[in-house]
């Protein structure tokens, strides 16, 4: 902005590229974007956002926390810390010249601003910071306001909302300003340990020692379209990249799609977005029954395996984004693994069932899009590899799991895959290590975990979101460690065979609660889940509405406990082990008796005594 004092006195003026260099606080009537109308637009008065465009102009912090907090309740904090000039900082221009000019000019005392205000009635701290001040960098006194709110916030236990609007570093104050980045850090991380929430909402530019710092710390983060979001400014990137990097390719939008963002946000939704969430995060209320006992036992009609797996595959059959839709309210996603990608194929997100806050978790088939896709090569005639699970994607469910736990909230996953991607590209990113990552972090969280199976259930991918407290199974679902067709091929080298080997993988829902490996069958509409997919909702909100008030009354402690002794003894619960133990136990009772027998007499004892009628064919 021309009318802003330059942070770097005596460099050349920012690139035509960079719209910072325009005054984009000023009164104006036009878009510079669009050339569209601003005149008597209420959107560009109050959000000084585009209503033809939607390109969202710089805006002051005092007007950011106009817009957020709710009218008459915000008030201000460590207001009179100024800074000064610890390092006698000299250039063309002072740096103690430069913090007066910018004081004189913003009516701020540095370029922060915190407070105490509510959000939708919820009492927050908001840190908000401003560009307009030196650049929204931080030093010593922005470091200690937002030190000093965040541990305002984890005492009082209130939740924190930063607004980022920085850029650079505060080179006049030396190394003192690097330390900032780690006693703010300090101050975060203690919000984490309290269980407190913190969410950062990214304007432009978000960039530097701030985003570098508590800024990214954040436990939820959004960005406003189009904002300049990463660690380096863009004249910075520009450089390193030989003039070859063009406008938007270190966006908000493209940051999103890595993976580093839960959300794009119009400045004029962010209020909402964020009291959805505060209210999400702090659950008033509790699912509990009135009368206690288990309604009866799901018997479904008897039907042939082949025939399950059509239904669990068919084309209409709902998935896990439809079921979230009708069975929870109040949805926020949470997006993206906080490493490489947000994986389409898995969606995660906080929301309410009946009231009682929890964290979503499924498994949608769809094909993943942009550059993290599954290979099909290979893959057998009518095996589907849309909705493989990637490493991403065991990472963006893994980062949902940590997230309950941190705010005490039951897990709920849908699951739905044909299995885990088996690419090159997914082993190169570790496969192998995602899968028993999640599984291990799923085991061991300190929250009521279920898990339902609502169609596919494919091997690994499978295994890795189901390992919960208690397992449900839609009536038409599968669960099997390898696809039909796969099997075909590895047992007749024909996939088409496919319904000739389907009966003995014992994959279909009846077979699975005979083993012990789910606890309940939840039933679906006659002719499957596909047929009426709004009554197909009901009854699995049900189900997990009496799933969920029988989990959430355990100790913490306890549920770990016995989660983890349930799939320590999977198998022995099941009628098939405990037949083969009793035929064991009788054949060493009798080879017993026998060689008592042998002893007494001094004959050997005649293998063929140790086996009664009918044991024949079961000890192979």
């Amino acid at each position: 902005m021309t009318n802003i004092t330059p942070l770097f006195p005596g460099q050349d003026p920012p690139d035509s590229s960079e719209q910072h260099e325009l005054d984009l606080e000023g009164v104006r009537t036009t878009c510079l974007a669009c050339g569209g109308s601003l005149e008597g637009s209420p959107t560009y008065e109050r959000y000084l956002v585009c209503p033809c465009c939607r390109f969202h102009y710089t805006m002051s912090a005092r007007r950011r926390v106009d817009i957020l907090a709710d009218s008459g309740t915000f008030r201000e904090t460590s207001r009179w810390i100024r800074s000064l000039d610890p390092l006698s900082f000299s250039a063309r221009v002072s740096y103690r010249d430069r913090l007066l000019q910018d004081q004189d000019r913003t009516g701020l005392t540095e370029a922060v601003i915190t407070g105490v205000c509510t959000i939708g009635g919820t009492p927050v701290v908001l840190i908000v910071l401003d560009f307009g001040f030196l650049g929204g960098s931080m030093g010593l006194v922005v470091g200690e306001k937002v030190t000093l709110a965040l541990q305002m916030a984890a005492r009082k236990r209130y939740p924190a909302i930063s607004v980022i609007n920085s850029g650079g570093a505060r080179i006049q104050e030396g190394v003192l300003s690097l330390m900032q980045m780690a006693k703010t850090t300090v101050a975060a991380n203690e919000m984490h340990r309290r269980g407190v929430p913190l969410v950062s909402v990214l304007g432009d530019p978000a960039t530097g020692q701030v985003y570098a710092s508590f800024g990214s710390q954040a436990d939820l983060i959004f960005a406003e379209p189009g904002a300049h979001v990463g660690f380096a400014p863009f004249r910075s990137l520009k450089e390193e990249s030989g003039g070859s990097l063009v406008a938007g390719q270190h966006s908000a939008e493209v940051h999103f799609r890595h993976g580093m963002l839960d959300g794009v946000v119009d400045r004029e939704r962010i209020k909402h977005v964020v009291s959805t969430i505060l209210e999400l995060l702090r659950p008033e209320f509790r699912l509990a029954k009135r009368h206690r006992g288990r309604p009866p036992r799901a018997r479904p009609r008897r039907m042939e395996a082949w025939e399950m797996v059509q239904l669990a595959r068919h084309p209409d059959r709902p998935t896990s984004r439809h079921f979230i839709d009708q069975v929870f309210a109040n949805l926020v996603e949470i997006h993206g693994d906080r490493q490489y990608a947000d994986a389409s194929e898995v969606i995660t997100g906080i929301a309410r069932l009946a009231g009682q806050s929890v964290v979503v978790i499924g498994q949608e088939k769809t094909p993943p899009s942009g550059m993290i896709s599954s290979s099909e090569d290979d893959t057998p005639e009518g095996l589907s590899a849309s909705g493989s699970i990637t490493p991403e994607g065991f990472g963006k469910a893994r980062r949902a799991v940590r997230f309950a736990a941190r705010f005490n909230l039951p897990i709920v996953t849908l699951v739905d895959t044909p299995g885990s991607a088996l690419d090159l590209e997914a082993w190169e990113r570790g496969q192998a290590q995602a899968i028993s990552q999640t599984i291990s972090t799923l085991l061991d969280v300190e929250v009521p975990t279920i898990s339902v199976l609502i169609g596919e259930g494919g091997s690994e991918a499978a295994l890795a979101f189901a390992v919960t407290d208690r397992v449900l199974m839609l009536q038409n679902a599968i669960y099997t460690p390898i696809s039909p067709e796969r099997a075909a091929v590895a047992e007749l080298r024909d996939s088409a065979a496919a319904d000739q080997v389907v009966g003995a993988l014992r994959l279909t829902s009846v077979d699975s609660r005979r083993m012990g490996i789910i606890d309940e069958i939840v039933r679906e509409p006659d002719g499957g889940a596909h047929r009426d997919p709004l009554e197909a909702s009901r009854l699995l909100k049900r189900a997990l509405m009496i799933e969920i008030t029988e989990v959430v009354e355990r100790h913490r402690r306890t549920l770990v406990r016995r989660r983890q002794r349930k799939y320590r003894n999977i198998g022995e619960s099941g009628r098939p082990f405990r037949s083969a133990l009793r035929r064991e136990l009788n054949v060493w009772r009798r080879a017993l008796t026998a060689s008592m027998r042998a002893l007494r007499s001094g004959n050997d004892p005649d293998d063929e005594t140790l086996l009664e009628p009918g044991d024949e064919s079961s000890g192979n």
